[in-house]
Order: structure tokens, then sequence, then C-alpha cells
């Protein structure tokens, strides 16, 4: 578990703790220089880009490539709903020996929740409060009006610190209309919600390759 802890719900803890128990294992956490996204953003003046968020080289690509191995296997959780992100991630990484075992399975997400409540396992807070993700709360990719409001309704001591710091930066986050960004403490708290519309802000192993190019909060 590359430690990104700081920034996402104290549930994943609990949830964490519950997969150690059912698996019979620990989870070894790894950790970089950097204490949290916001930290991150802070030292390199980025929030977010065309090829994905710099938090996520920082805290887990950066920590993942000192402790891996030549010869690891890597078991990525994408689904057999993600072939997508599946091709690009093993286009972007010839030298990794990775095993797609739920894809390969046919299994999509909602089987792996199924199969964890089936196994007295409940699932993260997040998920059960509606974020179609578990990553950090107030993830910088993030555009859509919708899921900010979300945030600003389930988290606004979160929602606040985005927009100011954002702000700060000078990074127009939200996307209120095509081609058309607006800071976070622009965004109307009865906007319309889009997020019904899936939107690609999760926070996983290709996120900073070239072909992940579906967040457009550039400084």
């Amino acid at each position: 578990y590359c430690d990104t802890s700081r920034d996402e719900h104290p549930d994943n803890l609990r949830f964490r703790a519950q997969v150690e128990t059912w698996i019979g294992r620990p989870v070894t956490v790894i950790a970089g220089t950097y204490a949290s996204i916001e930290d991150v953003a802070e030292k390199e003046r980025y929030m977010a880009g065309p090829k994905g968020a710099k938090c996520t080289v920082e805290m887990k690509k950066v920590p993942r490539f000192a402790f891996q191995r030549a010869d690891d296997i890597h078991v990525f959780g994408l689904t057999f709903d993600e072939p997508r992100r599946i091709k690009n991630f093993a286009a972007n990484n010839h030298e990794l020996k990775c095993d797609w075992i739920l894809a390969d399975l046919g299994w999509e997400k909602m089987h792996c929740f199924e199969y964890l409540k089936s196994e007295g396992i409940e699932l993260p807070t997040m998920y059960r409060l509606g974020y179609r993700n578990n990553n950090c709360i107030g993830c910088f990719k993030a555009s859509s009006p919708g899921y900010w409001n979300k945030v600003r309704r389930d988290f606004p001591e979160v929602f606040a610190r985005r927009a100011e710091q954002s702000r700060r930066l000078g990074v127009k986050l939200v996307e209120a209309s095509h081609h058309n960004r607006i800071f976070l403490d622009e965004l109307s708290a009865d906007a319309k919600d889009h997020y019904t519309k899936p939107e690609s802000i999760s926070c996983g192993p290709e996120c900073g390759s070239p072909q992940d190019q579906q967040s457009k909060g550039t400084i």
C-alpha cells in the first residue's frame, strides 16, 4: 500500500485491517517524501494536467519503483470492464510482468464488491457514500461540477482547502461547460449535478502515462 492515508477517508484503515485478517497476511506500507497531495501540489506547483496528477507519480509511482524488484509479478486491481486502462498500462510498461487476474477471470468491479460483502467485509465508506472511486477525497483530477458539489456537501472542510489552494496556484479545476473552466470558489452550490456521468478519476497505476488524458486542470 502506497501511503496516501492522510488524504483518504479514515475508514480505509478499517478496511485494510479487515483485509489483512481475511487473507492472513499483513499489508506492507511504503511511502515517498511527500506527506499529502496538498504537499505535492504546494512544492511542485502543479495539481493535475493532461497526463494525470503529479501526486500519483510522487506518492505512488516513485515509492513503488524504489520498492519493486526486476523479477516481481505485478497484480493490479483493474477489472474486466477496464480494458482500455489495462491496454494503456501494458503498452507503457513493457518491462513489467503483470498478472491481470480479475480481468482474466471476467470479474467486473461489482463482482468484487459482492464477493467482499459475502466474506463479511463492509465496503469502504466512499463507495457507500456514492463515489465511484475510493481514492483521495477531493481528487485533483476531478473536473465535473457534480463531483465537486458532492465533496462540498460531504466534506466541506476538504472542499474549502481545495478551493483555497487551487485559487492560490491558479488552477481552474471545474469544467463548468465545454472548454469553460472555473475556480472551485466560483462553482455555484446549486449547479446542475453531472455526477451521473462517469468521470475518470481513478488513481490507478496508469495515471501519469501519455494515454491518461482525462484531466485538464493544468496550472
